[in-house]
C-alpha cells in the first residue's frame, strides 16, 4: 500500500488466484510489515500455506455465523439460495454454524462513502476543476458529491467507524467466523454500473457485502460456491476477526475440497 492511495484507510490488497493454496502463495509473498505502508503490522506473516494443509485436515472447531443479509442487503433468490447451500457444506464439516439475520444495525454504506468522499475529494479536486471532460461521467458525479462535504459531517462519520469496529469485534468473540454473499446478484450487463433492480443504490453501495469489512479491517476471501441458473458464477464471502487470516484460508480450503478438482474453472468457463 505505498504509494498512499486517495483512500488509503479503505484500501487493501490481495490475489485473485484459481485456488486458495496459489492466493494463499502470493498472499505470503505480498503481506507482512513495510516501514513506507503506516496500516502495514509488524508481526510475522502467518504460514498460510500450513493453514490450507490444516484445513484439508478438517475445521470442525470452527465456529461460524451465517448471514444471508447481513441486516440490510437485497439479494437474488438464487444468491440465497447457493449460499445457504455452502453454509450447509460447513455444518457437514463439522463446523456449528448459526443464522445471524442482523450483523450490522444499519447499512454502513454512509460510513464508507464519507471515507472515501474526504480523500477522493481532497487528492483529486484540482482534477475534477481543471479536466473534468477526461473523467468518466459517473465518476465525476461521485466526485462532485465528494467536494460537497463539510469537515464536521465527515468527522461524524468517522467516529461512527470507530463504533461499529468494535461492535464487529464483538461478534467475532462469539464466532471464528462470517459467512455471506458477495454480490446480491450474479453479475451485471455489460457497461452497467448498476443493476437494474437496484438502482436506487450508488457505484458502491449496491454491492452490499464488501465494503463494511473495508471499513472495519476484517480479513475475508471468496470462494466459488456454485453456478447461477443464468449460467453465472456465484461465491460465499468467508471473513473473520481481525488479524484471522488463517482461520479464513483454513475453511477456505476445507471448502474448495469439498468441490470437484478444477471447479472454479468450470464454473467461470460456464459464465
Amino acid at each position: 500500500m505505498w504509494p498512499a492511495s486517495a483512500t488509503p484507510t479503505l484500501g487493501h490488497v490481495g490475489p485473485l488466484a484459481r485456488n486458495i493454496e496459489d492466493a494463499a502463495l502470493v498472499l505470503m509473498a505480498i503481506g507482512g510489515y513495510d516501514p513506507r505502508d503506516p496500516f502495514s503490522v509488524a508481526a510475522a506473516m502467518p504460514d498460510l500455506l500450513d493453514a490450507c494443509r490444516a484445513g484439508r485436515a478438517g475445521i470442525a472447531d470452527l465456529r461460524i455465523a451465517y448471514s444471508p443479509t447481513l441486516g440490510y442487503a437485497r439479494p437474488d433468490p438464487d444468491v440465497v439460495a447457493i449460499v445457504a447451500d455452502a453454509a450447509r457444506t460447513f455444518e457437514g464439516l463439522g463446523c456449528k454454524v448459526e443464522l445471524v439475520e442482523t450483523v450490522f444495525e444499519k447499512d454502513p454504506d454512509d460510513l464508507w462513502t464519507a471515507e472515501f468522499y474526504a480523500g477522493v475529494g481532497t487528492r483529486l479536486r484540482k482534477f475534477v476543476e481543471t479536466k473534468r471532460d477526461l473523467l468518466d461521467p459517473a465518476v465525476a458525479e461521485v466526485l462532485d458529491a465528494a467536494l460537497a462535504q463539510n469537515m464536521r459531517d465527515y468527522y461524524d462519520k468517522v467516529f461512527e467507524r470507530y463504533a461499529l469496529r468494535d461492535k464487529v469485534r464483538a461478534l467475532f468473540e462469539t464466532y471464528d467466523l462470517l459467512l455471506s454473499p458477495v454480490l446480491p446478484v450474479t453479475s451485471l450487463d455489460a457497461g452497467a454500473n448498476i443493476p437494474g433492480r437496484l438502482s436506487d443504490r450508488n457505484l458502491v453501495s449496491w454491492v452490499y457485502y464488501t465494503y463494511p469489512f473495508n471499513l472495519t479491517g476484517q480479513p475475508a476471501a471468496t470462494v466459488c460456491a456454485g453456478v447461477a441458473a443464468d449460467g453465472m458464477p456465484v461465491g460465499v464471502q468467508i471473513v473473520g476477526r481481525a488479524l484471522g487470516e488463517r482461520d479464513v484460508v483454513r475453511a477456505a480450503a476445507a471448502y474448495e475440497r469439498t468441490k470437484p478438482a478444477g471447479y472454479n474453472l468450470r464454473a467461470f468457463a460456464a459464465a
